[in-house]
Formats: C-alpha cells, structure tokens, sequence
C-alpha cells in the first residue's frame, strides 16, 4: 500500500488517507482479505497523528471498504488488525 500525502492545507491527512485507500481497493491495489498497517505504523511512517488515520480507517469502516478484526500476535497478545472486506 502506498499512500502520499499532498498538500495540508486544502484537504485533511485522513481525507487523503481516506480517499488513496478507497482508490487502491477500487483499483483492485488492494484485495479482499488484504491487512491494512496499523493506525500507530501508518501514522510513524507518515509523520502524521494517529488519530488521523483512525478517522480514515473508521470512515473506511463505514463505507464497509475494510473490517476490523481481533487476532493475536506470535506472543498471544491481542491485536487489531484491518483488512479490505
């Protein structure tokens, strides 16, 4: 997945986040069953606020373009993960 952001000033990270992500699945970039990176990745390799991406990824959800799903990690720890539906 590769997501660039633009100009800030005149459209939002999550709305740019948002809309490449929305691009990529249509563009069949990304497929069903694909794992989005996490919020916390996303935003440390974008520079941005975690609550960023989670505005996307929770409008995502909404447009039921990705799902939420619970998994664990190889330790047992619980984990998040986001996959295209």
């Amino acid at each position: 997945m590769n997501i660039e952001l633009k100009d800030l000033s005149h459209n939002p990270v999550y709305a740019q986040v948002r809309e490449q992500i929305q691009t990529q699945i249509h563009n069949k970039t990304l497929s069903s069953g694909d794992i989005l990176p996490s919020p916390a990745a996303l935003a440390q390799k974008l520079s941005v606020d975690k609550g960023e991406i989670q505005r996307a990824y929770f409008e995502l959800e909404q447009l039921g373009l990705i799902t939420k799903q619970t998994g664990k990690d190889f330790l047992g720890k619980p984990r998040l993960d986001y996959r295209v539906r």
